[in-house]
Formats: structure tokens, sequence, C-alpha cells
């Protein structure tokens, strides 16, 4: 996994992805949790929780959880029992996961506090670790440059530093960035915890700050993103504190929430609902990118409850500088905020924000670092795609091509209700399997930026529900049948005709076929219909076979007249099922009709040698 390039002269990135906050949602959740399988559900013994399905299904009923991470202890003197409970985790997120309605997320906290520190590890299907027996992959204890290579070679892997300390990660806020550790890091907590609450009331914010370590490593010259955490040990998932970790994505999925980490397009926020609208030239938080002319920072704050704006700082620093970042500007009592920063030529910098809402509530934002050079004339893709159809029916393949210009070289399709719901290749095919109207967005990038393309919505038809009856599945040679078709509008026989009904009179068994037909969306039904040659006994016998009471009730009678033949009689329903079976030397037979609903039924005589008849009768239930 490659999460940005570096400059040959200096710890300095050139390009991440440029985009329009406008075009991106807003999720809010948290990564920071712990189930039985290793020190969470402390509880267990009163919440009944003890498993990541268990602690995955409460946290999709909390408030303003949109995505939930659970990252185990990754070691056994932290309660990690076994690599088959880290298996299935994974197994458990994959079943807690309702697209557009829910995400679940499954990773490791490794390390250890002492002399070490946490860092939480999601988009690895192996439990990394060291001790003997219970791991998946090997990296030693304290040997983090292990573990970012680790990370680095797995292509939707992350790391994100937890409840970080001044000397953790053998290091890594007091020496020079480095390019292992930054592609594998995007970002830390600037909040973490209270991590043993007992509280469900969402009451309970933690007072814990891990700002300056934030700041140590922007100045370091790394380029990572800031977010709060819940660090959940206790049944509680999702509602100890209203604080949330925010995720700008196209789509409420997996695979777009952990590209969203990825290109650290998050914050941190105090309060559950604040939506916050940074960019840096139409750039999105999160993005690296080289342009000509100054700087413009755009600011917009907006919050459900509409809980007024205190503050907006605007902080900034020189990446690799070895120098905290200071306030560049503040506005007061306003949600807005523009302002130009006159820099001059080859000037590199980055931004991030301080928002304080009137009750105290504090968000920041992860940055956007912006390289002036004068010499560029670069122009980002404009982004636009064309679906083969608006209007489908369910089960029928879409295909949407890259119109796009300014030659991009990365796609990023989200698909909501589709399958697959995101892809990255140029052109994409999908096939939505559900009735409903669904909205189809594309991000194209290329070296100098990235656009999103307008949301088309493709509109979903249900299929018809084609039923097919027949008055019998079995007739003589030269008798008819009749065959009626509901559930569509219009409909289209084997044999050519287009009623719903038609009588047939088939020389030998065969299957017809109708296709109904109702807003251009098609189903189909059929029927076997069966033919034998039946004897002419039963008409020239003295006296004929006979059924009655018809319509029956509780019983039915068969009365075969003068045949003497040992004779089987078969009843069947109007599809052929065989549901009485008898055979007798009996003239009169006497059938219970108890179990048998209300309709239309058949009962066919036959001997070894002859089909004496099939006759219909009603069973009527009062």
């Amino acid at each position: 996994m490659i999460k940005k390039y570096w400059l040959a002269a200096g710890l300095v990135l050139v390009f991440a992805a440029q985009l329009n906050a406008q075009t991106l949602n807003f999720y809010f959740g948290n990564i920071h949790a712990h189930s039985g399988y290793s020190d969470g559900n402390k509880d267990s013994l009163t919440s009944g929780m003890s498993t990541p399905i268990e602690d995955f299904l409460y946290a999709r009923q909390s408030q303003n959880i949109d995505f939930y991470g659970i990252s185990e202890h990754n070691h056994f003197s932290a309660g990690m029992q076994n690599t088959a409970h880290y298996h299935q985790g994974l197994a458990d997120a994959d079943s807690a996961t309702i697209n557009g309605d829910f995400v679940a997320m499954y990773g490791m906290e490794w390390g250890v506090i002492s002399n070490g520190g946490h860092a939480i590890v999601y988009g690895s299907n192996e439990l990394l670790g060291w001790d003997n027996g219970f791991y998946d992959e090997f990296v030693s204890e304290y040997d983090y440059t292990s573990l970012w290579k680790k990370v680095n070679e797995r292509p939707n892997a992350f790391a994100y530093l937890a409840h970080p300390a001044t000397a953790d990660y053998s290091g890594l806020f007091q020496n020079p960035a480095t390019l292992v550790a930054d592609n594998a890091i995007v970002g830390m907590a600037a909040r973490s915890g209270p991590a043993f609450s007992t509280n469900f009331t969402y009451s309970d914010p933690t007072t814990s700050n891990y700002i300056n370590r934030y700041n140590d490593a922007l100045k370091r010259g790394y380029h990572v993103g800031v977010g709060l955490d819940h660090d959940t040990h206790n049944s509680v998932f999702g509602r100890q504190t209203a604080g949330r970790l925010v995720v700008l994505a196209p789509a409420l999925t997996r695979d777009d929430i952990l590209k969203a980490f990825r290109k650290m397009r998050f914050y941190s926020s105090d309060d559950w609902n604040t939506k916050v609208t940074f960019s840096v030239n139409n750039q999105i938080m999160g993005s690296t990118v080289t342009q000509a002319g100054s700087p413009t920072i755009t600011v917009n704050v907006q919050d459900d409850d509409n809980e007024n704006v205190s503050s907006i700082a605007v902080y900034y620093g020189i990446p690799g500088s070895g120098s905290a970042p200071t306030v560049l500007t503040t506005v007061n009592n306003n949600a807005n905020l523009n302002y130009t920063h006159a820099i001059g030529n080859t000037a590199i910098y980055y931004y991030y924000l301080k928002i304080t809402q009137q009750d105290g509530d504090i968000i920041w934002t992860s940055p956007i670092w912006y390289n002036r050079n004068d010499a560029i004339n670069a122009t980002p893709p404009v982004a636009a795609f064309a679906p083969s159809a608006l209007s489908v029916c369910v089960g029928q393949p879409v295909t949407f091509t890259d119109n796009s210009t300014n030659g991009p070289a990365e796609w990023q399709w989200s698909l909501t209700g589709a399958l697959p719901p995101v892809s990255d290749n140029q052109n994409t095919i999908a096939t939505y399997y559900n009735p409903g109207t669904y909205s189809v967005s594309l991000i194209a990038t290329n070296s100098y930026g990235a656009d999103t393309s307008i949301t088309q919505t493709i509109t979903v038809k249900p299929l018809p529900d084609v039923t097919l009856t027949a008055s019998s599945t079995l007739i003589c040679l030269g008798e008819t049948a009749t065959l009626v078709a509901t559930g569509a509008d219009s409909y289209s026989w084997t044999t050519g005709a287009t009623n719903d009904t038609i009588i047939v009179s088939p020389t030998s068994t065969i299957f017809y076929t109708v296709i109904g037909t109702t807003n251009g969306c098609t189903d189909n039904a059929s029927v076997n219909l069966g033919v034998e040659q039946c004897s002419d006994v039963a008409e020239t016998a003295a006296k004929p076979i006979n059924l009655y009471p018809n319509p029956a009730n509780e019983f039915i009678t068969v009365d075969v007249g003068n045949i003497t033949d040992k004779i089987t009689i078969e009843v069947f329903d109007i599809l052929g099922k065989i549901l009485y079976s008898e055979t007798t030397f009996n003239n009169l037979t006497t059938i219970n009709l108890s179990q048998f609903s209300s309709g239309s039924y058949f009962v066919k005589v036959s001997s070894n040698s002859s089909i004496y008849v099939t006759k219909q009768f009603i069973v009527r239930k009062d």
C-alpha cells in the first residue's frame, strides 16, 4: 500500500487526492474498542455480551454511529486467546455490515504500553504478533519498523496511533519522519476514552488531549490525520460519550471508509453530528497538492442541532521543520471562514483547524498540505460517466463508462445498493438485486488532483411475479387442458400465443412456458403436461367410474363400477404432485380429505396394463 509520494529533496509530499468536500458524505463512528476476545466486555456477566457480533449489533443501534471498529489486543497477555478468535471477529464484521446502513470493522491494537505504544491496525486478515502460537505472522515485540512494513504490504491496511505518548513507537515523535512509517500511519487520536466507562447515556466525555503529539508528528514531517477514540472496554459501544470520529466518504461501505482513512479524510469531534467542510483551493482535508499561486482556505461548519460556533482557528506549519504549528488566523462567532494566505513561490505549508462550539465542544481536523509552484500549469480531471441505462430491471447488469477528461489515472466508483458496491476500474459493471432508486458517483484522479462527477441515480424496477396453473397436469390423448398465467401485464407463450389463458391438446408429454412482462421487466413460469394413452373401459363399462360427493368436504368416494382388475387410485394436485395413492380390488374406495385444502384435485384410476380414467373433483372447506 502506497499512501503518498515524496520529493527527493526533503520530506515533502507533492501529491494526494484533491477533492471538493461538498461531494462527500459525513459518517460518524469509532475505531477503538474491545470485545471479550481480548480485554473488552468486562461487564459481560450483566450485559450478556462478549463476542464481536453482539457488540457490533449493539453499536449499530447507538445514536449517530454509522461505522464501528473493534480493535482487539494482539497478544496473549492482553487477552487474545487464539488466532481463531481474530478470524471469527473478521467474519462477525462481515456479518454485521450492511452497506448504506452500518459498517463493521475488525482489527487489532498492536503493541504494549510500557516502553512501546499501541498502534491500531485495520485491513489485515492476519493476526500480527510475537506470543508463541498466538499469531498468523510474526512481528517482534517493540519492532515498529517491521510492523509498518507489514501494514504497507497489505493494500487495504492502515495504522493509527492510539493514546500516543511522547516516547512511543521507538521515538517516532522525536526523530525525523521515515518513509516506511509515513506510508503506514494515517493518523492518531486527539482524545481517547473514557476507556472503562459504564455510561450508556452519551454523557461521559473524555478530557484527554493528545494534540501535542499530533503537532510533534507534523513538525517531524509525518502526514497524518487526527481522530477521536472511545477505547471501549465495557458493553457501552458508542454510548459512553457523544464524541465521534468523523469520516468523509462517497458512500457508507467498508471499502469507502477504509479508503477515506488511508487518504486522511477524517477529523475529531466532541459533538456527534457536526459537519466540517474544510478545503484549500477546493481540495479536501488530507490532500497534499502542488499548485500555482497562494492558497485560499475555505471553511463551513454545520450542526444538525443548530449549536453555534464560538471560533474557528486555522493552524499552520512547515512540514519537517521541527517547529510546532501556530495559529494563522481566527474568526469568532461565525460558522464560515475564507482566507487567502499570501506565500512565496516554492513555499510549503500544512493547515488544519480547531473549531470551538459555544458549549465548549472542540473539533480538530486533519491537515491539508500545500506546495506553491508557479511553474505548474496543471489541470485536474473533470469527472464524468455514463451508465448503459438509467432504468433497469432487478438482476440486469449496468455498464458504467468513464467519460472523464484531462487524463485521469485513478478511479473510485461508489455504487450504492449494487454488487459490487465499489470499484477501482476505469469502467465497471454492477448489478442491482433489489428494486429502488440508487446513487452512483465517480472520483477521477490524476497527478494534478481529483474531481467527483455529479451523482447520477439508477432506478431499479421489480420483476413481475408470474405464476402458471393448469386445469390438469395429466390428460389422456385427445383431451384438452387449460393453462392460466397471472402476475404480469402481458404474456408470451412457447406456443406463440399472447393471451393470459390458452387451451392445449398435446399429443405427447410436453413443457409449456409463459413469459410475463410488466414495465419492461420479465419473469417466466413453466408446467409439465403429461399425456397418457388411456383405455376406454370406463366409457363402455355398465357402471362408469364416478366420484361423489363433488364438491367434497370431509370425504370423497371413488366408485369404479364393474372393473375387476387390481387397480391403483392416485390423487394429484394441479401441479401434478401425488397426494394420495392406494392399490385395491375394491369397487368403492373412500378417501379422507382432512389434510386437503380447498381447491381442485384429480383422481387417476389405473391398472398395470391400462389407465382407465382421470377425473377432476373440488374440495371446498366451509
